[in-house]
């Protein structure tokens, strides 16, 4: 092998190294920013969800967000869990919010179940006006198709 082709291919790993180094800085910096944000973006989401239950003349309000420890085994975690408490204060003592985005017909669009404290989704409520409108053309096999996933195991 001659010093030009030797060369040629320190050069060709020489920039492949800076590249996985760069990608590698930016997984780890945008991993590192999801991790630190977490409260602030709990605390966005739920003054967003309370603004939309108050504009809809609903008592009810998002509390605290539970933490995944305090989640029953197989309910589901793709979305986030918060308790919930009326306007006036009065609390739904072991009664939950799951916000999850919701697919119907195609489209996302953000949604609310209430989940008792016995593990079973209550009601959804559609968090914009796409989804209220969706949520109505929806079938009960979808909806209870996706209570059973919210519900987990414990149902």
């Amino acid at each position: 092998m001659s010093d030009k082709q030797l060369n040629k291919d320190k050069t060709i790993f020489k920039d492949a190294a800076i590249l996985a180094g760069w990608i590698a800085g930016l997984v780890l910096i945008a991993g590192l920013l999801w991790f630190f944000t977490q409260p602030l973006r709990s605390r966005i989401l739920m003054n967003a969800v309370n603004q939309v239950l108050e504009q809809s003349r609903d008592p009810r309000r998002l509390g605290a967000q539970v933490s995944s420890g305090a989640l029953n085994y197989g309910v589901s975690r793709l979305g986030a869990w918060y308790t919930i408490t009326e306007a006036q204060g009065r609390n739904h003592a072991g009664s939950r919010v799951f916000i999850f985005a919701f697919i119907g017909e195609g489209t996302f669009f953000p949604c609310a179940a209430v989940v008792a404290p016995d593990g079973r989704v209550r009601e959804f409520i559609p968090l914009n006006n796409h989804g209220e409108r969706m949520l109505r053309r929806i079938s009960p096999e979808i909806l209870r198709l996706y209570s059973r996933r919210i519900e987990g195991a414990g149902s």
